[in-house]
Order: structure tokens, then C-alpha cells, then sequence
């Protein structure tokens, strides 16, 4: 991460403590994101949030005007991503290309990593999965049950190992696969996470940063996270 943004997040902490956002604040707040990653907005974007429920479970009198200082700052943020232009690429395989692109992000994730698929057999993807956790990266797994336990099913596996697995429990099957790195990439597409997918299947994913689609996918993996919480 940037020095820049370990800096930018000590000003973002310092605006909660008056839930004012001055005219120069917001000025220097927007030059200070355009000069950032996108996966560092996203952190910040995160722990702009974290700060706000930190405040409200402070001062919950104050609630009112902190969520319209929060809406503010948000709204910065969102221009920010909304002022850069997506890029996407598709990936195919049988061939390397798809499993490549899925551990080099994997590899990539500095804080959060939501994983969203019907199974994953593939050992080198479960060890960049576990080596992520290990690195202090948070994991979550949301898979399917009758795929949990076939031969090969790394699922198992990572769980025992202390990454955080959900499953559907119901007659019907947890099909998507998609993943959510850092919340500045979604990885989605046909590519199961198996060896067969990479060697013989026709299979594709599609690598994007469109903030949009991200929220979209995360606000879908949540609702799956807290529903199969329940099971």
C-alpha cells in the first residue's frame, strides 16, 4: 500500500471527529484519491465505513449528521472510480490463461478475498488460497455441499485450515463462480476452479475493476454469506 494512503486515512479519521467535510477538505480529499490505485480507493473506501460505525456506536445521538458527512465523503469516492475508465479483459481456456489470471490475483490480495464457487479442486488455486489467509488476508468461501466432499475437493481441506467456508445445504446447487479481490477486482465467467476446467473444458472469465459490477457481485455474495449462515 501507498504511504500516501496510510496518510489519507489519518485525515479521513481526523474528519469523522467534527462530521464536517469543509470545501478545502473536499478538495484536497478528490486530488488526494485521483493520485490513487484503485485498490487502495477501495481500501480507504472500506475503512471509511468501518470509522463511520466505529462513530456511530460512539455518539449515536449524532447519527443524523454523521451519515450525511458520510454520504459526502462517499460520494468523492464513487466520482473517483466513476471518472476512470473500467477496464475488462476475457480470459479462455483449455489452456493456462483462465487458472493464471485467478492466482496471480489471488497472489495480488493485500486484505480481502470473497470467493464465490460451485467447487474448487485445484491445488494450486487452494494454495494460493491458503497462502493468502496465512498472509493475514481475509477469506471467505461460499461453495457447494455436494461438491464439498468429492475426491479432490480442496474445500474441506481449507476450512480445517482456518479460511472461512460457507455452504448451501439445500437440494438445489451454489453454481456461481465468481471472486471479489480486495474489492477492486471481480473475477467471473464459466471457469470452474477445477484441473479439468484448465485442461480440457471450454471454459472463460472475465477480469474486471467495474466498481459497479463489483458492488453488484459483493452485495450478492453477502446475502449468500448471511442466508447459508442460517443452514
Amino acid at each position: 500500500m501507498l504511504p500516501t494512503t496510510r496518510k489519507l486515512e489519518k485525515q479521513l479519521i481526523g474528519y469523522v471527529a467534527d462530521d464536517y467535510l469543509s470545501k478545502e477538505e473536499s478538495k484536497t480529499l478528490r486530488t488526494a484519491l485521483g493520485n490513487l490505485p484503485n485498490e487502495d480507493i477501495s481500501y480507504l473506501r472500506n475503512r471509511l465505513f468501518d470509522h463511520a460505525r466505529a462513530r456511530l456506536v460512539e455518539q449515536p445521538a449524532g447519527a443524523m449528521e454523521h451519515l450525511r458527512w458520510l454520504e459526502r465523503c462517499v460520494k468523492l469516492f464513487d466520482a473517483t472510480f466513476k471518472a476512470r475508465q473500467s477496464t475488462s479483459s476475457a480470459w479462455f481456456s483449455p489452456g493456462e490463461d483462465c487458472r493464471r489470471q485467478i492466482i496471480s490475483h489471488l497472489n495480488g490480495a493485500r486484505r480481502h478475498i470473497n470467493i464465490c464457487v460451485f467447487t474448487i479442486s485445484d491445488n494450486d488455486i487452494a494454495e494460493a488460497i491458503q497462502k493468502a489467509h496465512d498472509r493475514g488476508v481475509t477469506v471467505r468461501i461460499i461453495s457447494d455441499n455436494d461438491k464439498r466432499d468429492d475426491t479432490g475437493s480442496d474445500i474441506t481441506m481449507l476450512q480445517r485450515h482456518g479460511v472461512a467456508v460457507r455452504v448451501d445445504n439445500t437440494p438445489d446447487h451454489m453454481h456461481h463462480k465468481f471472486c471479489v479481490v480486495d474489492g477492486a477486482f471481480l473475477i467471473n465467467g464459466s471457469f470452474n476452479w477445477t484441473r479439468s476446467a484448465t485442461t480440457r473444458n471450454q471454459e472463460n472469465i472475465v477480469v474486471t475493476d467495474d466498481l459497479s459490477l463489483i458492488n453488484d457481485f459483493m452485495e450478492r455474495f453477502e446475502l449468500l454469506w448471511k442466508e447459508f449462515d442460517r443452514r
